[in-house]
């Protein structure tokens, strides 16, 4: 059995996955129709977490190397993927 400060903890960090998702947009860029029509995480955020991950640390990386935005959406490789991309950027800018 759990106790009651494992589950809270458990809670917290589940929430805080949450906050961290929805402030980077991230539902923008899911295969999840609920989140993108929320416009916010409605699925499993661990698993979508772990799934960005490398996506959020390549962008990263493009964008310490590439100060431009634009320089990174020639990299996207299919258009479903630019326009998740484009969609995220408004999301951020807005």
């Amino acid at each position: 059995m759990k106790s009651s400060i494992a589950q809270e903890t458990h809670s917290d960090r589940e929430l805080a996955l949450r906050f961290g998702a929805d402030r980077l947009c991230l539902w923008c860029l899911c295969a999840s129709a609920a989140c993108r029509r929320a416009r916010a995480c409605r699925g499993d955020v661990h698993a979508c977490s772990e799934r960005i991950a490398d996506w959020l640390k390549a962008v990263d990386a493009e964008r310490l190397a590439r100060p431009d935005f634009e320089s990174i959406e020639t990299l996207v490789r299919t258009p479903a993927d630019l326009r998740a991309y484009r969609a995220w950027r408004r999301a951020l800018s807005g």
